[in-house]
């Protein structure tokens, strides 16, 4: 590390990333004025974990006159330590969409004891929002850079009555579904494809290539679960998978209109976008 004196010291530290609130940008390079380096010292990186139950939000991600997850955090943060956190999250979840295990970073400009930051923040969230762990990360540590791989789970209950504590929770689908096809199908979404056919209309990524490690489908009782791990998806990615697996278990597709609607590269080839209270994400790797 090269230090210097005086105004406007430059310092050259690939390990110090500190955040920009307001460009979710993380910088290597800063100038400092004289006893900011003190101040930066004493910045803490928090990795925490979250569990969130979409119904009431919409999304992840901050938007404008939106109630949001992200928002929702980044408040609260400001209530305990008075500064404006940026809050970065392991990937965006849609309105509606909920949360076994989502990951998030931020920093702040004095360390706070994990057991308190971990009361506080319960504390001050909502209900429907929770903090089940909190961890010092190190400083090049990314929540969404940094992320392997994740895992999603789709719940559909295929019963004639759903639940009322279920609503908003599951895909109630009370008509019989062919589990069997539809396992048959979900594996041949295994491996690495280009999943233009199953990402939302308006997604702007161009790279669409998608690595692909579990999908499978699972019943009991009434319950149907579809799950499925990758080391990334495209905007309704796996609501649309689910929407094509649905059109399957009725008999519309055979399972081997996947490896076609694939190949096609043609969101209109493949089925419509399950709703999206059926979402869960449920794990993230490092």
């Amino acid at each position: 590390m090269d230090v210097g004196t005086g105004p406007g010291v430059r310092i050259q530290n690939p390990e110090v990333r500190i955040q920009n609130p307001e460009e979710n940008l993380e910088l290597g390079t800063w100038n400092l004025e004289p006893g900011t380096w003190n101040q930066l010292k004493r910045m803490s990186k928090y990795k925490v974990f979250l569990q969130y139950a979409g119904t009431r939000y919409a999304g992840w991600q901050i938007q404008k006159n939106q109630k949001t997850v992200q928002g929702k955090l980044k408040d609260a943060l400001y209530k305990l330590s008075g500064e404006v956190v940026s809050v970065v999250g392991s990937g965006r979840t849609d309105s509606g969409v909920h949360a076994i295990e989502q990951v998030a970073h931020f920093i702040l400009s004095e360390e706070i004891p994990r057991d308190k930051l971990f009361r506080a923040l319960n504390g001050i969230l909502p209900w429907d929002i929770r903090v089940t762990r909190i961890h010092l990360a190190p400083g090049n540590f990314h929540a969404q850079k940094d992320a392997l791989k994740k895992r999603y789970e789709y719940r559909i209950c295929s019963g004639p009555a759903l639940p009322p504590f279920l609503h908003g929770y599951v895909y109630h689908f009370p008509r019989p579904l062919d589990v069997k096809a539809m396992q048959e199908a979900a594996q041949q979404i295994c491996g690495s494809h280009d999943f233009s056919a199953f990402a939302a209309a308006a997604t702007k990524v161009k790279d669409r290539t998608r690595s692909v490690f579990l999908s499978r489908m699972r019943k009991r009782a009434q319950q149907i679960t579809y799950q499925v791990e990758a080391n990334g998806f495209l905007h309704h990615m796996v609501r649309n998978i689910v929407g094509t697996l649905v059109e399957i278990g009725l008999g519309k597709r055979q399972p081997n209109d996947i490896v076609k609607i694939l190949d096609s590269k043609d969101r209109r080839m493949a089925g419509p976008t399950a709703p999206p209270h059926g979402l869960y994400l449920t794990k993230v790797w490092y």
